[in-house]
């Protein structure tokens, strides 16, 4: 056992170079005798936060990043050429670095584990009232004169009518013979004000108009109404704020815990993840 333990103690230390990939796969370039290889070019895809990744793949970015990782590696080389990886300020980048990067998967784990479809409900529950929208669901047919839109409008509200199919008819928008003349959902606060009031009481089901605005004269047909918001629409915009509270009520967690006298010391500020975490 001794022995053993001799022979460990005679063993030299392994030291790492610093900002040294493994070089494995394909060699997509050679520099100064060393390969680029396709796992370094993977391991910058990785680091990438997705919306990022996704982006470069799918916008054929691919060589150019293959290009900056060459350049990176042969500005590496030389750096450690130089003896600049000894230089003590160097090293302390290099930690600090190694310290944000930490931190930075930490929260990114933390913020995936906690931001659950509850806790986004908790938080879609408590902020409803901004949620709250006089919204329509509308379609519109855009006519030249009067006379036509109020054909349209005679037409759009007889029984049975399809309102994309009179829109295709009568609109002199192009658009309405592909679409029907479908326009989304609109806020009415967000509406010109003829156009307000002309909505003020319109259910959906409505047809309404002809309602005359520059340049033209419009019928609306009123496809649906809502005063609020659902979930499954402002589930992506209030991700971000989740994970934000998520992470800062873990970060307080934690201080309590270690840092008992931390509540009179007053709060640092807490880092966020990045997105695509």
């Amino acid at each position: 056992m001794l022995l053993l333990l001799g022979l460990m103690a005679c063993q030299p230390e392994t030291t790492r170079t610093p900002g040294e990939l493994p070089r494995t796969g394909e060699t997509l370039e050679t520099v100064n005798g060393k390969p680029v290889t396709r796992s370094m070019l993977d391991a910058h895809l990785r680091a990438m936060p997705e919306e990022v990744r996704v982006q470069v793949e799918e916008q054929g970015q691919i060589d150019q990043l293959q290009e900056q990782v060459v350049v990176q590696d042969m500005l590496v080389q030389e750096a450690i050429a130089q003896g600049l990886d000894k230089d003590e300020d160097v090293q302390m980048m290099l930690l600090i670095a190694e310290r944000e990067a930490l931190v930075e998967a930490l929260l990114r784990k933390v913020a995936a584990e906690r931001t659950t479809d509850k806790a986004l409900l908790a938080y879609y529950e408590l902020k409803k009232p901004q949620f709250r929208k006089d919204e329509v669901k509308i379609r519109q047919i855009v006519a030249a004169d009067l006379e036509t839109a109020q054909k349209a409008a005679d037409a759009a509200s007889a029984e049975g009518a399809d309102f994309s199919a009179v829109a295709g008819e009568f609109s002199i928008d192009p658009r309405a013979k592909e679409n029907g003349g479908e326009i989304g959902w609109v806020s009415k606060k967000e509406m010109p004000p003829q156009l307000q009031s002309a909505l003020a009481e319109a259910k959906a089901g409505d047809v309404v108009g002809p309602i005359e605005v520059p340049g033209a004269v419009i019928v609306l047909f009123i496809e649906d109404a809502r005063e609020l918001v659902p979930f499954e629409d402002v589930r992506e915009q209030i991700e971000p704020q989740v994970q934000q509270d998520e992470v800062r009520a873990y970060v307080e967690e934690l201080r309590d815990k270690a840092i008992p006298a931390a509540a009179t010391l007053g709060a640092p500020s807490i880092p966020a993840p990045t997105e695509g975490g």
